[in-house]
């Protein structure tokens, strides 16, 4: 069964939680959830990355790099490979 804390932030991870470090060591989420988890957060702050792009610029302009290095970090973390280790050409919204 699904934690409620988990199934209330897929709305809006950031405000769930205060930084993706907190979803690492959340010890209420599985292995799963916590990737599911900065998965979201990580096309959230790509998604504002796009629309920064086109002056559209989110609450905290200038620190989306700064967390999105972050985020990556703790998926690195919690056992997903970089984008490197993917080989992959990624789009800017990570596709």
């Amino acid at each position: 069964m699904l934690s409620t804390r988990f199934k209330d932030a897929l709305g809006d991870v950031s405000k769930a939680f205060k930084s993706p470090h907190d979803i690492v060591t959340a010890a209420d989420l599985n292995q799963q959830q916590k990737i599911e988890l900065l998965k979201q957060w990580e096309t959230d702050l790509r998604l504002l990355m796009v629309a920064s792009e086109e002056n559209m610029t989110g609450d905290a302009p200038g620190r989306t790099a700064e967390m999105m290095s972050a985020v990556l970090q703790c998926l690195n973390q919690v056992g997903v490979p970089s984008k490197e280790e993917q080989q992959k050409a990624p789009t800017k919204s990570g596709g």
